[in-house]
């Protein structure tokens, strides 16, 4: 070995040393922000704290058994199903159609990006007081307009099936743009000759479309989907401010009864135990989802 081969060599080990040092901030935010937090509601889950009665810290499984037998946990793991599948789809399906939109004005009007993306910059808790206006009768401009023609519009959070419908739409308003970035780069990214080709032999922009672009954004489609999945869980701001889990216990989505039983009954424990639960329901799906998202890139 030379002795400028040795000196590159060198030079090699000690930027990757410098790039480690750069990321041990990163590391320790990481672990204190996200890793203690866990680790302490692991913790709570196998305890029996309550704010009321104290606690004696005896430590079992008491609170995942209770979880087996707890009908209102269920009927908040169904909702949250609806919320996400409902939310996710629409999002991905929404979001899809405005990438493909913008995709050959992009480069002459890139403002349309920014007008796309300000529902995103909009924080959550804004936004579903917004929508909270919009679906309040007294409150609404819609219900306002259609009043001057004597049309009656019902209100939509006094049945279970048209609050859930008001938290998706509040929902996929804000999140969509997520969505269309991402197909947005993904359509950008492939070649113009497939489109150009399939143009000779004789197939439309709809075959085109179905049978080679979107062939091409499934990768794309897979991971929007999965960080779309994981952030649907979070649905607390939404639900809270423009359902507060009603009409009745409806719309009590799982982390909105952690929630529940956290601070309205002060058990935090099970609290606790229902919190793992979507945590660990979220982990296994995000792991499926990015084995099938790996077989797709290959």
């Amino acid at each position: 070995m030379t002795l400028t081969s040795t000196k590159r060599l060198g030079a090699t080990y000690e930027l990757q040393r410098g790039y480690r040092r750069m990321i041990y901030p990163a590391v320790i935010a990481v672990g204190i922000f996200a890793i203690v937090p866990l680790a302490g509601m692991f913790a709570l889950a196998f305890s029996d704290y309550h704010l009321l009665r104290g606690t004696n810290w005896q430590f079992g499984f008491k609170n995942f058994a209770r979880l087996l037998s707890d009908q209102r946990l269920m009927n908040s793991i169904y909702v949250m199903s609806i919320l996400s599948f409902f939310g996710v789809a629409t999002q991905v399906i929404i979001g899809t159609a405005v990438a493909v939109g913008l995709q050959k004005i992009v480069g002459r009007w890139r403002f349309g990006r920014i007008l796309f993306l300000v529902p995103y910059a909009v924080p959550h808790v804004a936004v579903a007081l917004i929508w909270l206006s919009l679906f309040t009768p007294t409150l609404s401009p819609i219900n306002a307009f259609f009043d001057l023609f004597g049309i009656t519009v019902p209100s939509f959070l006094t049945t279970q099936g048209g609050a859930m419908f008001a938290i998706v739409m509040a929902d996929t308003w804000t999140n969509f743009p997520f969505a269309m970035l991402i197909i947005l780069a993904a359509l950008q990214g492939i070649s113009p000759d497939l489109d150009e080709a399939a143009a000779i032999d004789g197939a439309t922009r709809v075959k085109t479309f179905f049978f080679i672009t979107l062939p091409l954004l499934m990768p794309a489609l897979l991971m929007v989907t999965l960080f779309r999945f994981i952030d649907s869980l979070k649905h607390f701001p939404m639900i809270f401010v423009i359902t507060k889990g009603g009409p009745g216990r409806s719309t009590q989505a799982t982390n909105f009864y952690a929630y529940v039983q956290t601070f309205q009954n002060s058990n935090v424990a099970y609290g606790a135990a229902i919190a793992v639960t979507l945590f660990l329901m979220a982990a296994l799906i995000s792991f499926y989802v990015a084995r099938l998202n790996q077989r797709v890139s290959q």
